[in-house]
């Protein structure tokens, strides 16, 4: 349809949003009030000369909800029809043989007879006189049987919320987190309707559900009044009344939403009275079960003391030189920073480097407990699933039996005593397959933050444990650290692990730089302790996970890195990717390589601990050259040659030709790997 007023054009985000919006409709009827666009005016379906060419041209009369930008912005009447051109919609139309027909008007109208068309708005501005045309993409149709549904002028359209149970999406609603509406986003009005699993939800006042915009969403929404939400069960028939139902979106009718409404309004449950009575109708536990502790349980959190950042870091070095670990201040300062960063920190080198001593100083310079809120978990090569992790559901007895390592226990406890840290450590991971024993918790690496519920079993199963039926929120308050060893007794990462974790290879102290340090340490631990006494604050005090989060930037940006460094990058993935198109350096590295580099800590007088460039480097080691590995046809001249001396490989040209930084750790890596080619033929 052409606009009969001058309008200003769209912006390209609500263009979009609106094109991304499913509407049904009809043929139109004809009618003299149709566009002037066809050699037969006023008719529905017609032939029209092109470009010398002729089209066939046909109108659909909308039937449903159109996005309310169009109404809003453009100020379209829901009487106006859309039109479109045969060549168009070239694709559904090929799957009618519609091609082969030689009288395409006549096919065109028969096909159309009494059948809804599911479509999405085209929208073309016509600059010369600024001007809409109302254009459309037909996604599908469906007969419609009048002796059912009747011959109905409109339809609703429902949602449906499909990434968790019902219980988890009344969670959300009650809690207020965003829930993502796929099929159905911003351009639109709020739904009347919501489908979760065997429920209908009825919105009773639209001010129920606010849209929610972050990162670019324009499909999330929030629950603000959940008492304002009825649910009821799926009525009789209720998907018989569904029309083109398409990925998580159908319509219904309006006379028969008419009777759902009254259904809601007579029988509904609001959404925190249906909580109450899980609660209260929720099974008692097996008195064979050990009572699990809830946030009720916990008592407050006392008023806690705040440590910096920098006075954490000099506690951790000082606990390293006391207990004699011989560690660079460069691999604690990494460590630290790759742990507020990264969803995964692997510990890397070989025996005998302190690996697990590492993590355990960590551990305890933020004054964790084993057992507590630390758990070990050494790792068996005989683990080869999850359930060697967490252990399985008994389906006759409903009862959930966890592994010995303890992993389920520790990870509830976490989710509900949400201000205090843990962590978990995996030591020498790669004894088993982490692919396969580790895989649901790759899978969970990939989500949000907000999203992260590890699931123990299938949503419609039986379970006596009322609180392992939701599944166990993953939060910020977890780290995650694993040790490895890369040699032949154990086994690859994939590249899906490397993605989502930092791989930190530390590397043996020269003896003359570890006497350096002996020599030094009275010294140090003499000033430590007299600095404790002046100026640092509270040494002993536990590290809180809201004190934890403080010293994290929440920044994951690409504009946070400088010019050169994206063209590195750049330069990086062109040359990885050619010879392996499956590696490279995707968009989700060079964010966290981003987030790694603001999140840098700094001293009481805002000097970084690790110069910006030194970071850059590692996180190039760390990040992208881990995943280079194979034979020597493969990749040697990626990693260069090594033969009475090194040559330089396409990667370490790349990283010799930049003036502002040696890039030395990255190109020592290179180095190695030359030589593991020339000894071995291949890479681990």
């Amino acid at each position: 349809m052409v606009m009969e007023t001058e309008m200003l054009e769209l912006e390209q985000t609500d263009r979009k949003m609106i094109e991304e919006c499913f509407v049904i409709g009809k043929l139109a009827e004809d009618s003299a009030d149709l566009p002037r666009l066809g050699d037969d005016l006023g008719k529905a379906v017609s032939y029209r000369d092109f470009n010398g060419n002729q089209a066939v041209v046909f109108y659909i009369q909308p039937l449903s909800r159109e996005p309310e930008k169009l109404q809003s912005v453009l100020g379209k009447s829901a009487t106006e029809v859309y039109i479109s051109f045969d060549d168009k919609n070239k694709r559904y139309l090929d799957r009618l043989g519609y091609s082969k027909e030689e009288d395409k008007i006549s096919f065109l109208r028969e096909h159309f007879k009494n059948r809804l068309l599911l479509f999405k708005p085209v929208l073309s501005y016509e600059l010369k006189n600024s001007r809409y045309h109302y254009n459309f993409q037909i996604i599908l149709d469906e007969k419609l049987d009048t002796q059912v549904m009747g011959n109905s002028r409109f339809y609703i359209p429902i949602p449906t919320y499909s990434q968790y149970s019902h219980q988890m999406f009344e969670s959300r609603l009650v809690s207020g987190k965003p829930i993502e509406l796929s099929s159905y986003n911003h351009a639109m009005e709020i739904p009347e309707f919501l489908i979760c699993g065997d429920f209908l939800y009825y919105i009773v006042d639209e001010k129920g559900l606010k849209k929610y915009k972050v990162n670019q969403n324009h499909n999330l929404y929030i629950c603000e009044k959940p008492e304002a939400i009825l649910r009821i069960p799926k009525p009789e028939n209720f998907e018989r009344y569904l029309k083109l139902g398409h990925k998580d979106i159908a319509f219904a009718p309006i006379e028969v939403t008419k009777k759902w409404i009254d259904e809601c309004n007579e029988l509904g449950v609001s959404i925190p009275e249906v909580i109450k009575s899980r609660v209260k109708d929720s099974p008692k536990e097996s008195q064979t079960l050990k009572k699990v502790p809830t946030k009720k349980n916990i008592e407050k959190e006392s008023t806690e003391t705040v440590v910096n950042e920098s006075d954490f870091i000099q506690r951790l070095d000082y606990l390293a030189r006391k207990k004699k670990l011989r560690y660079a201040l460069d691999d604690l300062y990494n460590f630290h920073t790759s742990l507020k960063t990264s969803n995964f920190t692997i510990l890397g080198g070989m025996s005998g480097t302190g690996k697990t001593e590492l993590a355990m100083l960590y551990s305890e310079a933020l004054k964790m407990k084993e057992g507590e809120n630390l758990l070990f978990i050494p790792v068996k090569p005989s683990f080869t699933e999850p359930s060697d992790l967490f252990g399985f559901l008994n389906p006759q007895t409903g009862v959930y039996h966890e592994s010995e390592v303890g992993l389920v226990s520790f990870l509830y406890n976490a989710s509900i005593n949400t201000n205090k840290m843990h962590m978990v450590l995996f030591d020498e991971m790669n004894l088993g397959q982490v692919e396969h024993y580790f895989s649901d918790f790759i899978s969970i690496l990939e989500l949000e933050k907000d999203q992260r519920t590890l699931r123990l079993f299938n949503q419609g199963a039986n379970c006596v444990q009322p609180h392992l039926r939701e599944g166990i929120p993953i939060g910020d308050n977890i780290l995650f650290v694993g040790t490895a060893n890369f040699d032949e007794t154990t086994r690859d990462f994939s590249n899906r692990m490397l993605d989502r974790s930092n791989v930190i290879l530390l590397e043996k102290l020269s003896f003359l730089e570890a006497q350096k340090y002996e020599l030094e340490d009275i010294e140090n631990l003499q000033d430590y302790e007299n600095k404790e006494k002046t100026k640092v604050n509270n040494p002993d005090a536990e590290i809180t996970a809201k004190n934890y989060s403080s010293w994290i930037s929440l920044k994951k940006s690409l504009s946070s890195l400088e010019e050169y460094e994206l063209s590195i990058l750049d330069s990086l993935h062109e040359e990885i990717s050619s010879y392996d198109s499956q590696t490279g350096v995707s968009f989700r590295i060079a964010k966290q390589i981003a987030h790694y580099l603001e999140n840098v800590p700094k001293d009481e007088d805002e000097n970084l601990f690790i110069e910006r460039t030194t970071a850059f480097d590692y996180q190039i080691k760390q990040r992208i050259l881990s995943k280079i590995r194979g034979h020597k046809e493969q990749i040697e001249n990626l990693v260069g040659h090594h033969d009475e001396e090194y040559l330089d490989g396409r990667i370490s040209i790349i990283l010799s030709s930049e003036n502002r930084a040696s890039f030395e750790k990255s190109i020592a890596y290179l180095k190695q790997k030359a030589k593991e080619l020339k000894r071995n033929g291949y890479t681990l």
